[in-house]
């Protein structure tokens, strides 16, 4: 079968993906771009034989089936629409595009090129949302009327020299630094960094964010950027769900992505430093409490060395086995500004005290139903359950 080559577009997240693709049996990584030189030379350590270039063009002039596009948040959108322009098919990191202008000139240039463009939203393949599918297409839960996401992560060094050395503000602030500059997220709101609790949480229920309302917190993080330590928005969607998300950059706490569905006839949560899932389903009653699942970010079969336990390769694997097959990928350029597009409009919301924003749908027609579980397999058994007690009797 005929391999899929593919060229690593920024090197610095893209080592992962590097790493990632030379380990998919049906992939070739022809090429990596990163204009930092000591990038380039760790990204060559894992990958000796690959040739790294300084610039994009270069790597496109390989003439790559795919690109990876691993580079910054604000030039992902550009650098995507410029492979799909070269006739690549494109897979591009997180969030995917900055602005709404962006979505629609990302989704024209898919229509035009008719090549394929995938999120690698490496969230919605933690193990546990299977079962999650699973148990809302059995109805074990009822009807899901709110859905909630938390993405607890403290970035607060957000200023880099010109070799891409991090500082904090309060550092440059004490050093008297004037040659910093401020990285992608410095000032970016933390909602709209969202698709990570919001892509799952969408694919769980096969829907879509059609409206929203946001507020904020204070600055009072002097570690972090100038911005709300804090933003919780509530979304509505297209079937009538709430989907809360609360998202904090500036909150210095160990990091953590936490999920919870609240059915009418039951719940389930999953939060990442325990590591498992707790659920009160239709067969068991309130008074009972919780009982637990062994599952979590990754199955037992999976590599977890891999990153974002074990759910990294799983974006490179399923772009290259969705693109040989002449499949539909996972998530589409149009998922994609399902999972970004109500976070951009969310921070906007919040900049207006918290005024109901619209969100819109930018396919020129109806959506259709997820296709993501066409691709990734929903269990037809899970592991056996146990009472929840105290997490000191958890033992892995």
């Amino acid at each position: 079968m005929k391999k899929l080559r593919v060229g690593i577009l920024g090197l610095r997240r893209g080592r992962s993906h590097l790493g990632n693709f030379m380990r998919v049996e049906d992939a070739e990584v022809i090429g990596g771009a990163d204009r930092h030189e000591h990038i380039r030379e760790a990204a060559q350590e894992i990958a000796p034989d690959v040739p790294m270039v300084e610039e994009y063009e270069e790597l496109l002039a390989m003439e790559p089936d795919a690109i990876a596009v691993c580079t910054n948040g604000r030039a992902q959108a550009k650098h995507a629409i410029q492979a799909l322009e070269a006739g690549c098919h494109a897979m591009s990191e997180v969030p995917g595009v900055f602005t709404v202008e962006e979505a629609h000139h990302i989704v024209a240039a898919v229509q035009q090129s008719g090549r394929q463009y995938m999120l690698a939203e490496n969230s919605c393949f933690l193990d546990f949302l299977r079962y999650w599918r699973k148990w809302v297409l059995e109805g074990c839960l009822g009807d899901i009327s709110l859905a909630e996401g938390e993405y607890l992560h403290y970035l607060p060094y957000s200023l880099m020299d010109a070799d891409n050395n991090r500082y904090t503000p309060a550092q440059a602030r004490e050093e008297g630094r004037t040659d910093l500059v401020p990285t992608w997220r410095a000032d970016q709101p933390p909602i709209q960094y969202l698709t990570h609790d919001l892509g799952p949480l969408l694919e769980v229920l096969d829907d879509r964010v059609v409206s929203v309302v946001c507020r904020e917190g204070p600055w009072w993080q002097t570690q972090t950027p100038l911005r709300a330590d804090a933003q919780v928005a509530l979304f509505q969607t297209a079937a009538g769900r709430l989907i809360k998300i609360t998202v904090t950059l500036s909150t210095r706490r160990p990091g953590s992505h936490n999920y919870r569905l609240h059915g009418t006839e039951g719940g389930a949560e999953w939060l990442s430093h325990e590591g498992f899932c707790r659920i009160c389903d239709r067969d068991r009653e309130e008074r009972e409490g919780w009982e637990c699942v062994p599952i979590g970010s990754a199955a037992p079969e999976d590599d977890k060395t891999v990153g974002h336990g074990g759910t990294d390769i799983k974006t490179a694997y399923y772009f290259t086995k969705a693109i040989l097959e002449g499949r539909e990928v996972p998530i589409d350029v149009y998922r994609m500004c399902d999972y970004s597009v109500p976070g951009i409009l969310a921070a906007r919301s919040a900049e207006l005290g918290g005024q109901p924003i619209t969100v819109p749908d930018i396919r020129s027609g109806p959506r259709g139903g997820t296709v993501f579980w066409e691709h990734v397999p929903i269990p037809e058994t899970e592991p056996e359950r146990w009472d929840y007690e105290s997490p000191s009797q958890l033992i892995f």
